[in-house]
């Protein structure tokens, strides 16, 4: 058997040469998917944070009509969710208007005490469409009750060009969320 003269002609260190110029068409598919799954949890987060507060507001009305229509139900007492459009903040007060923890509103927390919409998000109005009435200033409120139904609002919040429309769907007497200002239509 003859020997080659010069180690590199053997077909072996050939083949180590030949992966030493270059990658494989598996590590190149490997790296693609590691960029892929970084940039998949990193552009959320880089998003306009206006956009993020507008959506966490929009949930967080969302759940306190929730709230405050399971408390309404469970005490037999009505309540009040005012809104002041010009301060950008909502608080829950009892029927008859008195305000505070000591007012039996201890077990709403917080949110008796108010809600203050940051910044840049704010309302843009609230619409009662079965009084045909708008407000863009203002306070005005929704009426909670204890047999379960709400008064039909329709909540509007902007933040920029953004926003969120929030109604009262009158079968299930939930508040529903929607991208966008939007007309509802009863």
């Amino acid at each position: 058997m003859a020997r080659s003269p010069h180690p590199s002609a053997t077909p072996v260190a050939a083949g180590r040469r030949r992966r030493q110029q270059g990658f494989t068409l598996l590590e190149i598919t490997i790296v693609i998917a590691v960029l892929g799954i970084v940039l998949g949890i990193v552009i959320p987060r880089l998003r306009d944070p206006g956009q993020a507060e507008l959506k966490a507001q929009a949930r967080r009305l969302v759940m306190t009509f929730r709230l405050l229509r399971s408390e309404a139900v469970l005490h037999g007492t009505p309540f009040r969710l005012n809104f002041d459009l010009d301060q950008g903040r909502y608080w829950i007060t009892a029927d008859d208007g008195s305000e505070g923890l000591e007012d039996g509103l201890g077990t709403l927390g917080t949110l008796a005490r108010g809600t203050v919409l940051k910044s840049p998000v704010q309302f843009v109005d609230v619409a009662y469409p079965t009084l045909g009435a708008t407000a863009a200033q203002g306070q005005v409120y929704t009426m909670f009750y204890p047999d379960g139904s709400i008064d039909i609002t329709v909540i509007r919040l902007a933040n920029h060009g953004q926003g969120y429309t929030l109604y009262v769907d009158p079968m299930k007497m939930r508040l529903v969320a929607l991208e966008g200002s939007r007309e509802i239509d009863y």
